[in-house]
């Protein structure tokens, strides 16, 4: 009882705290004793595997993560149920949270300190949207990319405390200023409004893009899993309101259909961190009655033609793999430029790892690089058509 005490006391300290250029993650001496144990050399996890390297589908898994895996199924069913409900129960809720986002920012990588950094709520059609501003040290005074991000969780847990780390990582590697978004989680507020929140923030950005450093045709969207459905949702929402769309989409481990038919979902369904068992509850909790048939037409049905130019990323051993590669080609025929990239050995949830695997810290930088690129060329590109278009 002590030690989530004292969990919940230093989140509520990092939420009510003005955010600092540097990091100030502190952990526990239990979080302590994790991230030192992660942090062992490949060698030990090799030898302390229960089982052999998993290799599954061509794929040979990273043999941290294999560990962590393992450790994870010694739970019983009746422990994950029991986990699971907690979203159910708003004081443990609070608990269980806090504690999610203290072990995504524990393994997340630490990078250099912002030139600014900035907490502010913004007004959203469903009240305040707490934001966090990231702002690089960089030379001259050139705008910016902007990158307005949405976390992961499933729709029901993490933030901006839990991302900070990967926002700050993201920034410094792509040279973009990141706008980090705390949108509404289920089950207090059930699907769209998560959407809903991720277009106003959107929307503020492309208003504000030049007081941030930035300029409006420069504002891109992207986000892990669920940030990653709302960053779509933002896009085709623009299209259909003949409102400029985002300059580019980094989408992250993202579905967009919701299917259960690709092969990667019955490979991985079970003992790679996301799995049916949490899809299920996830699936009850945030789209219940007619809201996932809802959810899941609104992107099948949409035409991705004058979608943004995007970078499509997947882990291996992830039931999502097959979906993202698929997103991608859809993109692709729907003529829009779409760069598909898969890390092998990888799972779910490989950007709060960057600080343990290095896999995962490649991936992540490697991705943030290719992004601060391909926005910047993309926007060149763009205002060049615009140029010739006004000139003809």
């Amino acid at each position: 009882m002590i030690e989530r005490l004292a969990i919940v006391v230093l989140a509520i300290a990092a939420l009510t705290g003005a955010a600092r250029p540097e990091d100030d993650f502190q952990p526990t001496p239990e979080e302590q004793r994790r991230l030192e144990l992660m942090s062992r050399p490949e060698a030990w996890f090799l030898k302390a595997l229960s089982g052999p390297r998993e290799v599954i589908d061509g794929q040979r898994l990273d043999p941290k993560l294999q560990y962590y895996f393992e450790e994870r199924r010694r739970r019983t069913p009746e422990q994950v149920e029991r986990g699971l409900n907690t979203f159910l129960d708003p004081q443990a809720r609070v608990v269980t949270r806090e504690r999610l986002t203290r072990e995504w920012a524990l393994f997340t990588k630490v990078t250099a300190p912002m030139r600014k950094v900035e907490d502010r709520k913004i007004d959203g059609r469903g009240g305040s949207i707490p934001i966090r501003i990231y702002t690089p040290k960089v030379e001259g005074e050139d705008p910016l990319p902007l990158l307005v991000y949405f976390h992961g969780g499933g729709w029901l847990y993490s933030g901006i405390e839990a991302t900070d780390r990967f926002a700050r990582l993201m920034a410094n590697e792509a040279q973009a200023i990141v706008i980090s978004v705390e949108y509404r989680l289920a089950p207090e507020h059930l699907w769209p409004a998560s959407n809903d929140d991720g277009e106003d923030a959107f929307l503020w950005a492309r208003a504000n893009a030049r007081q941030l450093g930035s300029e409006p045709d420069m504002v891109a969207v992207g986000g892990d899993s669920a940030g990653g459905h709302i960053s779509l949702n933002i896009s085709l929402r623009q299209i259909v309101a003949k409102r400029p769309t985002p300059a580019y989409q980094l989408l992250y481990y993202t579905s967009s259909d919701f299917a259960e038919g690709d092969e990667s979902y019955r490979l991985f369904e079970k003992g790679y961190g996301l799995d049916d068992t949490f899809r299920a509850f996830m699936i009850a909790t945030v789209f219940p009655g007619d809201l996932l048939q809802k959810a899941t037409q609104e992107l099948n049905a949409a035409s991705f033609t004058g979608m943004p130019a995007t970078i499509a990323v997947s882990a291996g051993f992830d039931m999502l793999r097959d979906s993202s590669r698929r997103l991608s080609e859809r993109l692709l025929k729907a003529g829009v430029p779409a760069t598909y990239l898969n890390y092998p050995t990888l799972a779910h949830g490989f950007l709060q790892w960057s600080a343990v695997v290095p896999d995962a810290e490649r991936a992540s930088i490697d991705t943030a690089r290719l992004f601060g690129t391909a926005v910047r060329s993309r926007v060149a590109v763009l205002r060049q058509q615009a140029r010739t278009r006004q000139g003809e």
